[in-house]
């Protein structure tokens, strides 16, 4: 599956315009490129809840067993707006280090991924 990229915008201590949050890609997913400093805004303008899937790719080691450790849900009300990270790089990051997240439902939801910058 090709996920849809977001273009993340980085914060300055002196301001920056931020983009408009673009339509999710339901059927494949979004990701970004994740430095550990990225958080994703997302506005529900549905009249129903939707859930975003974080993808984990970290793993709970006990022994010499290894636990895949959840994907984290995040619950979108209906008309709502929520924002959600940082995201550690050591947890989410994919193999070509990217954040990536599914959607329950694209219609009517838009998000942006914001990345605190250094001062």
């Amino acid at each position: 599956m090709a996920r849809t990229p977001f273009t993340p915008v980085t914060t300055a201590a002196s301001g920056v315009v931020l983009a408009s949050a673009v339509a999710v890609d339901a059927g494949n997913g979004n990701e970004w490129t994740n430095t550990g400093r990225s958080l994703i805004e997302i506005f529900n303008n549905s009249a129903s809840a939707v859930t975003a899937t974080i993808i984990t790719n970290g793993t709970y080691n006990v022994g010499t067993t290894a636990y895949a450790i959840a994907d984290v849900t995040v619950a979108i009300a209906a008309s709502a707006t929520v924002g959600a990270g940082p995201f550690d790089t050591a947890l989410y990051n994919s193999a070509t280090t990217t954040c990536q997240v599914n959607w329950s439902s694209g219609t009517g939801i838009t998000a942006r991924v914001i990345v605190l910058g250094t001062s």
